[in-house]
C-alpha cells in the first residue's frame, strides 16, 4: 500500500472515529419533550372589539383563519371556513389556530396571528411559519 493510500485511510478512520463520537454524544444527550398542543377541539376566539375596550388594543393578539376540510356529510364536498378571534397572548392564539388548522385540514393558506387590532393588512402572499 502507498503512503498516499495509508494517509488518505487514516484520515478517513479518525473522521469515522470523530462522527461516531458525536453520534454517541447525540444519543447520550437527555432529551426534553418539545412544547406541543393538544387537539382538545376548535374554539371561538374573543369578541375583539369587547377585549379592546378593557385591554389595551396594542397589547391584543389577533387570530384568523381560513380553512377547508371534507364535508362531513357528503364525502363529494369540500366546505371552507373563516374565523377570527382576539386573544391576551401569542400562545393562546397560536393554540387557537393550531385547534382550527387540526379541525380543517386543506389548504389552510390564509391563518395567522398579529398584534394589536385592528390586524395589520396582510394581503396576498404565501403563508410564513
Amino acid at each position: 500500500m502507498s503512503m498516499r493510500a495509508k494517509s488518505i485511510r487514516a484520515v478517513f478512520c479518525r473522521a469515522s472515529l470523530a462522527a461516531a463520537g458525536v453520534a454517541l454524544a447525540v444519543l447520550a444527550f437527555e432529551a426534553t419533550p418539545a412544547a406541543a398542543y393538544e387537539f382538545t377541539g376548535t374554539f371561538p376566539g374573543g369578541n375583539c372589539r369587547a377585549m379592546a375596550t378593557k385591554v389595551s388594543a396594542n397589547n391584543l393578539w389577533y387570530g384568523h383563519f381560513t380553512g377547508r376540510r371534507q364535508s362531513p356529510w357528503n364525502l363529494d364536498f369540500i366546505e371552507g371556513k373563516t374565523v377570527e378571534g382576539c386573544f391576551t397572548t401569542k400562545a393562546e392564539c397560536d393554540n387557537w389556530l393550531y385547534q382550527w388548522r387540526s379541525a380543517w385540514q386543506f389548504n389552510f393558506w390564509n391563518d395567522y396571528c398579529s398584534k394589536g387590532y385592528p390586524p395589520p393588512a396582510q394581503g396576498w402572499r404565501p403563508r410564513s411559519g
